[in-house]
C-alpha cells in the first residue's frame, strides 16, 4: 500500500479520538486534545507521524483555516471525508456546540428502522459475546466509562505499529471499544451511529477520495476539497461494489452420511473463509483495508471503492481470476458474481430523495445479469473438453471424477475432512503461499488456508509464505491479522447419535432453518421512515444496521444456545444439545436434540425481537428426523417449511413437522405451547390412569373433525371419549379424588372447547404431536 494512502486511512480512523477525552476530563476542543493524546503516543511509536496527527487536529474548518498547511495536506481530505460521513449520520454541529451533553447514551440503530419510532438506548459497554439489548430505562455514560475507553485504546495502540500491515488491527481496537460510544452527543440529533461506525466510514471515504484525486492528477486538496467542496459532493467519485457467491447451499449439503455433522460444519466454515479471503484480496488489489467493507456474510459482501479506472480494472481482473479458480477447483458448483454502481457523496446521503435506493437497484440488476451469463464461450469449451484418466470412479461425497485419492474421495472433500479435525480446537486461520504438511485447503491465487494455534501462528508471521490470518470470535492485533471472524461455532455433541441419545421421549433429532424476512428491502430502504420520509436512509445507517445484525447471528447466537431459557420438557440444563451448521449475517441452520431445538427457536425469536425492537421478523422451519436421515433431505425439507412460514400474511412465523402446522410466532408460543401444550402436559403428567392410546384416539377424532367438519359424529365420539376419562373418585384419599376430578374437569372443558373451533383445534393437534414426542419410545409408530 502506498504510504500516503495508508496515512489517510489511519488519520480517518483516528480523527475523532479526542471526543473520548472531551467526554472524560478534557474540556478543550476535541481536535486539539486528540492531537495531543496521539502526539504523546508518537514519542514511542515512530510510524505515528505528523501527517497522521494533523488529520486529527485539523479535521474541522475552524482550525484548518487558521493553519498554514500545504495545499496537498491529507488534512483537507479527512476534513471533507468527515463532512460527508457526518452528513450521512445527519449530525449538524461540532461536539462543543450548543445542545451537546457528554453523558448522552447511544441510541439503538433500530429506533427508526421499518417505521419504528423507538427511543431505546444502549448501556455503556465494550464489544463482547454478551448481548447489549437496547433499553427504555434511563441510561447515562459517565466519566469512568470514557476513562476506560481512553486507557484501553492507549494501551492497545502502544502495542501495534503504524504500518499498512497493522491497519486492520487498528480497526479492531476501535470496534472493540467504540461500538457503543455515540458519535454525536447533540440533543437535536438521533445518536444512533457509533463513534466506531463514523470513524470507519470517514476513513473509507477518505481513502476513496485520495485515490480518485490522485488518478485524476488533482493534488491541490485545499482547492479541490476545501474551497470547492460543495461541487465535489455531486461528483461520482465513489462506487459501491457487491460480491455474491452462488451454489452455497448445494455445496454445503453435499456430504456423505458418515461424519455428516462435522462435514457440514467444515464445508460451511471453508466457504466463509473463502469469502473473507476474497474480500481481502480485492481490498488489497484496490490498496484499501477493511475500513471499506460495508458488509460481509452469507455469501454476500458490499464494499465502498473509489471510482477510478484502476479500481474498475482490478474488479474485472479479480472476478476473472476468481471464477477461473472456482472452475478449476469446484467445476460449476460455485460461481462468483459482482456488480457495482457509481455514486456521489450526495447519493450516499440520499440527495436527491431516492438516489440511495437506486444505487442498490443498479447493483442488483448487474449481478442478476451476470448470473444469467455465467461463463464465457472459452470457459464452456474448456469445461466440456476436459478428459479424465479414470471415469469409472467418483468421489463418494461430491461425485466428481477427477482429483481422486485412495480414500474414495476427491482431494477437496478429503482436505475438508482433515481441516475439520484441525480446526476444532484452534482459534486462528492462516492464509499462506505454500501447501504445508498441516491440513490445508486451497484458496484463489495459489494459496492455502490452515488452522493454527497462537504459537504456531507466531512462528509463521514475517516469513515469506505468510499472507494474512483470521482469528475466531476473539480480537487480536498483529502483523496482517485481517480481522476476527464472528462465528456461530456452538457445538454440544459430536454427531447425530449424541443428539438422539440425549432426547427425552422419542429418540429423534431436529433440524431448524430460519432467516430474516424482507432483509433486502430493509437493507435498501429500511430507514425510509413515514415520519422522516427518506431523511435517514443513508449509507452510515445501512452499514451500522447490517453490522449489528451480523453480530447477532454470528456472535450472540452462541450465548443464546449456551444459556437456553425456554423448555418444553422438564430439564433445567441451560446448554442446548445442538450444533450450529451455519449462521450467517441473517440466517441460521442448526441440528440438535429435538426438544432443545424447539426451545432454542423460541429463545432465538424472542432475543431477535428484543434486539431489533420488533423492526425485523424471522421465519423458521423445524423438522424432526431419525438420526440416519440424509442431511441434504433435512436441509431441503426444513427449507420448504421455512418457505411455508413465509407464506403467512406478513411472514413472521414458524412451520413445524409439516406445512399444516404453520403459525405466526405469537400464536405458536402463546396458543400452541403455553396454552394447549402446557394444559395437555400438566394433565397427563399428573396422572397414570390414561395411556397414550387415549391421546391417539383424541388426536384422530380432532383430525377427522378438521378434515370433515360436516360430520358431527366425530365431535359426539370425542365428547364420549372425554366422558369415559372422568375419574370415578372411589379411592380412600378424598382430597386426591377431588384434585383429580378438578384437573379432569378443567382438561375436558378445554379439550371440548378446542375441537369446536377450527383454529384452536389445529393448534391443539400440533400441541398433542409435541407432547406425544416427549413420551414416545423409539419403536412406537404414530
Amino acid at each position: 500500500m502506498q504510504e500516503r494512502q495508508f496515512k489517510v486511512l489511519a488519520g480517518g480512523m483516528l480523527h475523532d479520538i479526542g471526543k473520548l477525552l472531551y467526554r472524560y476530563n478534557d474540556g478543550r476542543n476535541h481536535s486539539v486534545s486528540g492531537y495531543d493524546f496521539l502526539a504523546e503516543i508518537a514519542k514511542s511509536n515512530n510510524n505515528l507521524d505528523e501527517e497522521i496527527l494533523l488529520q486529527v487536529k485539523l479535521h474541522h474548518s475552524g482550525l484548518i483555516r487558521t493553519r498554514n498547511v500545504t495545499n496537498n495536506s491529507l488534512a483537507y481530505i479527512t476534513y471533507i471525508a468527515d463532512n460527508i460521513a457526518a452528513a450521512t449520520d445527519r449530525r449538524k454541529a461540532d461536539e462543543q456546540g450548543k445542545g451537546f451533553v457528554k453523558e448522552l447514551a447511544q441510541d439503538s440503530i433500530f429506533n427508526l428502522l421499518n417505521n419504528n419510532t423507538g427511543k431505546r438506548k444502549h448501556t455503556p459497554a465494550f464489544l463482547t459475546e454478551d448481548i447489549n439489548y437496547p433499553t427504555d430505562k434511563p441510561v447515562s455514560y459517565d466519566e469512568h466509562f470514557y476513562s476506560t475507553c481512553v486507557n484501553n485504546i492507549k494501551n492497545n495502540i502502544n502495542g501495534i505499529e503504524f504500518t499498512p500491515e497493522y491497519l486492520n488491527s487498528l480497526l479492531e481496537i476501535l470496534e472493540a471499544n467504540l461500538t457503543y460510544v455515540p458519535s454525536s452527543t447533540s440533543l437535536s440529533e438521533v445518536a444512533d451511529i457509533s463513534l466506531f461506525d463514523h470513524s470507519k466510514l470517514t476513513a473509507a471515504i477518505g481513502g476513496c477520495i485520495y485515490q480518485y484525486l490522485l488518478e485524476a492528477g488533482r493534488e491541490n486538496y485545499k482547492l479541490e476539497r476545501f474551497e470547492k467542496a460543495e461541487k465535489f459532493y455531486s461528483e461520482k467519485a465513489f462506487l459501491i461494489y457487491s460480491l455474491d457467491i452462488s451454489g452455497i447451499q448445494d455445496f454445503i449439503y453435499t456430504v456423505a452420511s458418515d461424519g455428516a455433522l462435522k462435514a457440514l460444519r467444515a464445508r460451511s466454515l471453508y466457504l466463509e473463509l473463502i469469502m473473507e479471503n476474497l474480500v481481502d484480496d480485492l481490498l488489497n488489489k484496490c490498496n484499501l483495508a477493511r475500513t471499506n467493507l460495508i458488509y460481509c456474510g452469507g455469501g454476500h459482501a458490499y464494499i465502498l471503492l473509489p471510482n477510478t479506472q484502476t479500481v474498475k480494472n482490478s474488479i474485472a481482473e479479480f472476478e476473472k481470476e476468481s471464477n477461473r479458480w472456482f472452475i478449476d477447483t469446484f467445476k460449476t458448483a460455485l460461481f462468483i458474481s459482482g456488480g457495482y454502481s457509481l455514486c456521489s457523496a450526495n447519493d450516499m446521503k440520499n440527495q436527491p430523495t431516492g438516489s440511495y435506493r437506486n444505487i442498490f437497484k443498479e447493483i442488483s440488476n448487474n449481478i442478476s445479469a451476470k448470473k444469467l451469463n455465467r461463463y464465457s464461450a472459452r470457459q464452456i469449451v474448456q469445461m466440456n473438453t476436459q478428459h479424465h484418466a479414470n471415469g469409472e470412479r467418483e468421489c463418494r461425497v461430491c461425485h466428481r471424477t477427477d482429483m481422486l485419492t485412495d480414500s474414495g474421495k476427491c482431494e477437496i472433500c478429503e482436505g475438508i475432512e482433515k481441516f475439520s479435525k484441525s480446526a476444532q480446537t484452534k482459534t486462528f486461520f492462516t492464509v499462506q503461499a505454500t501447501k504445508s504438511a498441516e491440513a490445508s485447503l486451497p484458496l484463489p491465487g495459489g494459496r492455502y488456508i490452515v488452522a493454527d494455534t497462537e504459537s504456531s501462528l507466531r512462528s509463521k508471521i514475517g516469513t515469506d509464505t505468510y499472507i494474512r490470518s483470521y482469528s475466531k470470535n476473539d480480537m487480536y492485533t498483529g502483523d496482517s491479522i485481517a480481522t476476527k471472524i464472528w462465528m456461530g461455532d456452538y457445538q454440544n455433541g459430536d454427531d447425530f447419535s449424541d443428539f438422539a441419545d440425549a432426547a427425552q421421549g422419542i429418540k429423534r433429532i431436529a433440524a431448524m432453518r430460519a432467516d430474516i424476512d424482507n432483509l433486502g428491502q430493509a437493507f435498501v430502504q429500511g430507514f425510509e421512515n413515514k415520519n422522516f420520509k427518506e431523511n435517514y436512509n443513508t449509507l452510515s445507517r445501512t452499514a451500522t444496521f447490517s453490522r449489528k445484525l451480523a453480530l447477532f447471528f454470528k456472535n450472540h447466537i452462541n450465548k443464546i444456545l449456551r444459556e437456553g431459557v425456554y423448555s418444553i420438557v422438564d430439564d433445567d440444563t441451560p446448554e442446548r444439545k445442538a450444533t450450529i451448521v451455519y449462521s450467517g449475517g441473517d440466517d441460521v441452520f442448526i441440528i440438535g436434540e429435538w426438544s432443545d431445538i424447539i426451545g432454542f427457536t423460541v429463545d432465538l425469536q424472542e432475543a431477535l425481537e428484543e434486539f431489533t425492537q420488533g423492526t425485523l421478523t424471522m421465519s423458521a422451519g423445524i423438522g424432526i428426523y431419525p438420526e440416519k436421515y440424509p442431511v441434504a433431505a433435512m436441509a431441503r425439507q426444513t427449507g420448504e417449511l421455512e418457505e411455508a412460514a413465509k407464506s403467512l400474511p406478513g411472514k413472521n412465523g414458524i412451520s413445524i413437522f409439516d406445512a399444516d402446522n404453520t403459525y405466526n410466532w405469537d400464536e405458536f408460543i402463546n396458543d400452541v405451547l403455553e396454552e394447549k401444550y402446557r394444559t395437555i402436559k400438566e394433565f397427563f403428567d399428573g396422572t397414570d390412569k390414561y395411556g397414550k392410546n387415549f391421546l391417539y384416539n383424541l388426536l384422530e377424532l380432532m383430525r377427522n373433525t378438521l378434515q370433515h367438519p360436516e360430520e358431527k359424529i366425530n365431535i359426539a365420539r370425542y365428547a364420549y371419549l372425554l366422558a369415559r376419562m372422568e375419574p370415578k373418585g372411589k379411592s380412600e384419599d378424598k382430597e386426591k379424588d377431588a384434585a383429580e376430578k378438578a384437573a379432569y374437569a378443567e382438561f375436558s372443558k378445554s379439550m371440548y372447547k378446542w375441537i369446536k373451533d377450527p383454529v384452536q383445534c389445529r393448534q391443539a393437534i400440533t400441541a398433542i404431536y409435541i407432547y406425544v414426542y416427549t413420551i414416545r419410545e423409539q419403536q412406537e409408530g404414530m
